[in-house]
């Protein structure tokens, strides 16, 4: 089964050269059923809650909730980690990507600047992009430049 949404955070690296940019892995989000107790497959349909008024501006508040993307997050300002918990998880994400031992295959933006030392590091920001399935940034875009999805989508 696909799932009903995507969440694709990334790392936004301000440094001395310009930004760079680090893709985490997407996670896949599902909205939930909201059954409210009716599960009764011989009730008449026109009786169900989920027919009425109510449940549906409950179910589209529930995906709005959904589709709204958490607030950016400072992970690395002054040269320090903003906590020992977020430098034990990020650190070595920066050194890959200082190190070249990083295969970015699905990116959303491009870097500016070349970032070789970590001293070069002004902030690093945590941001993500909250999108149903069909919407959004494209996600195969960084091979030959071209505007259309592969159709070996790992959905089916």
């Amino acid at each position: 089964m696909g799932c009903d949404y995507y969440i694709q955070c990334y790392l936004e690296i301000e440094h001395q050269n310009g930004i760079s940019y680090y893709d985490l892995p997407i996670i896949r989000g599902y909205f939930s059923d909201l059954e409210c107790g009716f599960n009764d497959s011989d009730d008449d349909e026109d009786d169900k809650y989920y027919n009425t008024k109510e449940f549906q501006q409950l179910y589209d508040s529930m995906i709005k909730l959904c589709l709204t993307s958490r607030k950016s997050v400072i992970i690395y300002s002054d040269n320090n980690f903003i906590s020992n918990r977020m430098k034990q998880k990020y650190l070595h994400l920066l050194k890959n990507k200082i190190n070249g031992n990083y295969n970015n295959e699905y990116y959303l933006y491009k870097d500016t600047g070349l970032l070789t030392n970590i001293n070069q590091i002004i902030k690093v920001t945590k941001k993500e992009i909250r999108y149903q399935y069909g919407d959004g940034p494209l996600l195969y875009t960084n091979k030959e430049e071209n505007n259309n999805v592969d159709s070996e989508s790992d959905d089916y």
